[in-house]
């Protein structure tokens, strides 16, 4: 099981570099739908980071494919205790229940050094799959903390396959 995950954020040239140079990590690269300045490195090798950004999280509760393959999305969530006792109870519960149809994996995490920012990474098959669970009434028990309160915001990213870097 994943323990640990580390992201960062840079060029094409600088993430490549990267990955040339760690060949025994395994490393996602990702990009915002169309935008080729909007990428994105995840090392999902449960290892220690090697990236400055400090982006890194505890993986704690996950449900589904480990493939890394698809359309993901990112719900980042920021709660006091109270609520993120009760968020996380509501994907445990929505966890043991079979995924959306179009989810591959759930992942909940936490910020390592800061435990009451949450992200919330979703895979999914495609980009469609996800908007029709998105306006759906599954998508319930995620949407109450959708809000500012919650500083909530998202991101969503298309795997990069080798054959799709230019």
């Amino acid at each position: 099981m994943l323990h640990r995950l580390s992201l960062t954020f840079g060029t094409r040239d600088l993430l490549e570099k990267i990955i040339t140079r760690n060949p025994d990590r395994h490393l996602v690269l990702m990009e915002i739908a169309g935008d080729d300045e909007g990428l994105q490195l995840l090392d999902v090798s449960d290892e220690p980071t090697i990236f400055t950004g400090g982006l890194e999280y505890q993986v704690q509760l996950h449900q589904g494919a480990r493939d890394w393959l698809g359309f993901f999305s990112f719900a980042y969530f920021t709660f006091n205790q109270d609520e993120a006792t009760v968020f996380a109870a509501k994907m445990n519960k929505l966890a043991s229940d079979v995924l959306p149809a179009g989810m591959t994996a759930m992942y909940v995490l936490t910020k390592t050094h800061n435990a009451s920012e949450y992200v919330l990474l979703t895979q999914w098959v495609d980009s469609e799959a996800f908007a029709l669970w998105r306006h759906s009434a599954a998508f319930a028990p995620i949407a109450q903390y959708a809000t500012s309160a919650n500083h909530f915001h998202t991101a969503n990213y298309h795997q990069v396959k080798p054959d799709d870097k230019k």
